[in-house]
């Protein structure tokens, strides 16, 4: 029989973990969030950046376009960094789903064993009570 003490340890663990996870996915929710509103801020300026027509110069044309590169490039970025964080909040989430069942496990198992350590107490109450006699 597994000893109570330590099936309470075990569950305060496992609700340590699930804080530390839960957290992990707050964490994530919001820098996906951060990463969504980043890009479409980037998007915009991509979209409003422009050269006048009397200040089309080769340079300036050259300037646009390493500008307009550069903000592509960033845009890639977000998009993959926002790819990424929600693999990492997927593999949280279903870390959080095991560690809530291995919890909900050892709930039962405590449950069981304060039980049976209940009707042993119990048995071995009427075993050792002498039992009475009427005169």
């Amino acid at each position: 029989m597994i000893k109570s003490k330590r099936l309470k340890n075990l569950k305060l663990l496992k609700q340590k973990k699930l804080n530390k996870l839960t957290i992990e996915i707050n964490t994530l929710n919001s820098e996906i969030k951060k990463s969504d509103s980043l890009k479409k801020k980037l998007e915009i300026i991509k979209k409003n950046s422009f050269t006048e027509k009397k200040y089309n110069s080769p340079m300036n044309i050259m300037y646009k376009y390493e500008f307009d590169r550069k903000i592509l490039e960033q845009i890639d970025v977000c998009g993959n960094r926002v790819l990424f964080l929600k693999k990492e909040l997927l593999r949280s989430k279903n870390k959080l789903g095991q560690i809530i069942s291995q919890k909900k496990l050892i709930e039962e198992k405590l449950k069981f064993s304060f039980l049976e350590e209940l009707r042993v107490k119990e048995e071995k109450l009427l075993r050792d009570t002498p039992t009475f006699r009427k005169i």
